[in-house]
């Protein structure tokens, strides 16, 4: 059996008591939808920062597994989050942007409190690196 299909984009309706979707009946979460709306926010505008310090230019809307592209040398995915993740994740991040001639690259940055500044942390594969910056012999 086919699970019931929901809607692509909600039509909220609000009662005195809760806010429903006219169309699929389900039930607005607005904890959520704000939490989904600030980490969004959060996130586009660490890919504008990215873009800026690399000289490159925002893609994140078009919808690659990259969010920055500096034209013939290099694409990266960025992340902005509130923990480091793990190795394995980053690297599955790194490995989801296709090999070419460009350099794959991968950006963390940390959600720090109390207006510290943010860090950020490149992470490149190394023999990708050494092919483009490497001593050649």
């Amino acid at each position: 059996a086919r699970a019931p299909r929901t809607c692509r984009r909600h039509v909220w309706e609000r009662t005195a008591t809760e806010t429903y979707c006219a169309r699929c009946s389900t039930r607005r979460n607005d904890a959520t939808a704000r939490r989904g709306r600030n980490n969004r926010k959060r996130g586009t505008t660490d890919e504008l920062a990215v873009a800026r310090l690399l000289g490159g230019e925002k893609v994140g809307p078009l919808g690659h597994p990259w969010d920055v592209e500096v034209p013939g040398y290099l694409r990266v995915q960025c992340k902005r989050l509130d923990r480091w993740p793990s190795l394995a994740k980053v690297i599955e991040w790194l490995d989801a942007i296709p090999a070419g001639p460009e350099l794959r690259a991968v950006t963390l940055a940390d959600t720090p409190g109390g207006g510290v500044r943010t860090r950020r942390l490149i992470v490149m594969d190394l023999d990708e690196y050494a092919r483009w910056h490497g001593r050649t012999e």
